[in-house]
């Protein structure tokens, strides 16, 4: 669910992944991402992985699932609502810097 909102479709979760991958994702995101992933998909089979053995899993899963969120929700909105509150002065400084650097040969 947390990767659907942030690629919706109906894509598979691993073709998902992948396009934030193209997009520029942090490789230690990516890495959380796929262990989620892959360690999710081998407990839905049974015999695969048993969580009553290792429970240690269960809550490290979700420390990196709060790293994902941290990385791709909570600081993005956070530096976002900082950059706002900068004067209007110096951001269309920013944009006329932004817009130079991008129209550089």
């Amino acid at each position: 669910m947390l990767v659907d909102g942030l690629v919706p479709g109906s894509e598979k979760l691993d073709t998902k992944i992948g396009k934030l991958v193209a997009q520029g994702l942090d490789p230690r995101v990516q890495r959380a991402m796929d262990v989620v992933r892959v360690v999710g998909n081998n407990a839905v089979h049974p015999g695969q992985i048993d969580f009553d053995e290792l429970p240690e899993i269960a809550a490290s899963l979700f420390g990196l699932i709060n790293l994902v969120v941290e990385q791709m929700i909570s600081r993005p909105k956070h530096v976002d609502a900082l950059f706002q509150t900068l004067p209007q002065q110096a951001l269309d400084g920013i944009e006329r810097r932004n817009s130079r650097a991008t129209n550089s040969p």
